[in-house]
């Protein structure tokens, strides 16, 4: 039941089908799972109610034998008391219930062993159905790798290499317009005086514009006798 559906699997993972044909086999490949599910579940209830009419079967076995026991001392009773008519039609009916028990315990002891061999193939095709699902499962991962690595239409690339691309692109734009602000700003000092003037204080000609570590920790140095003379 499952074997086109394994040789479909197989070729999937030995990479006989790509692009389109690769996600059609797996569309196909989804569709015959689904089949087989189908198929499985409908076996299992078929199995179940089999097993439930055989032990019907064994109920009324047991009924059979309790009613035989049950009648043949009464025929037995009958018989000692004299009454043979009577005594005769229980052995009558105890006849008929003997070959019912006998027909029914070759029933049931035949159907047993095919309940096994059912049973046992049932779990076989459930095995390799979920081995089977969890193929699909790598094979749909591997498509969706294998589209994402696929050839651009238009660039002859694959997706990621180009977005790769786009992206190194992006960033050396941002990188070069940084740079050009930078220049611009140099080659500006008319229009931005403040830059000239930190450019000028940072090369010592005149005060600083901005606190410097060095500065602070030499006026605290400073500060620290007048601190000390305060104190006392």
């Amino acid at each position: 039941m499952l074997e086109p559906f394994i040789a479909q699997l197989k070729a999937l993972f030995d990479g006989s089908a790509h692009g389109n044909q690769s996600r059609q086999s797996l569309a196909i490949l989804n569709a015959n799972l689904r089949s087989a599910a189908g198929s499985v579940r409908a076996a299992q209830a078929a199995l179940a109610r089999a097993k439930a009419e055989q032990q019907l079967d064994r109920k009324r076995l047991k009924e059979i034998k309790a009613s035989i026991e049950d009648l043949e001392n009464r025929a037995r009773n009958a018989l000692l008391k004299g009454l043979d008519a009577l005594a005769r039609e229980a052995a009558e009916a105890i006849a008929l219930l003997e070959d019912e028990k006998s027909a029914l315990e070759s029933a049931v002891q035949a159907f047993d062993q095919d309940l096994t061999s059912l049973t046992e193939s049932l779990h076989r095709a459930q095995s390799r159905l979920r081995a089977l699902k969890r193929g699909e499962r790598t094979a749909e991962v591997r498509e969706q790798i294998q589209k994402a690595q696929s050839l651009g239409a238009s660039a002859g690339q694959s997706a990621l290499s180009h977005a790769e691309e786009q992206l190194e692109d992006i960033l050396h734009r941002q990188e070069r317009d940084q740079l050009a602000d930078r220049e611009f700003t140099s080659l500006s000092p008319a229009e931005n005086p403040e830059t000239m003037i930190e450019k000028l204080a940072e090369a010592g000609c005149g005060e600083p514009v901005r606190s410097r570590a060095d500065d602070v920790l030499a006026r605290l140095r400073a500060e620290s006798p007048l601190l000390l003379e305060i104190s006392k």
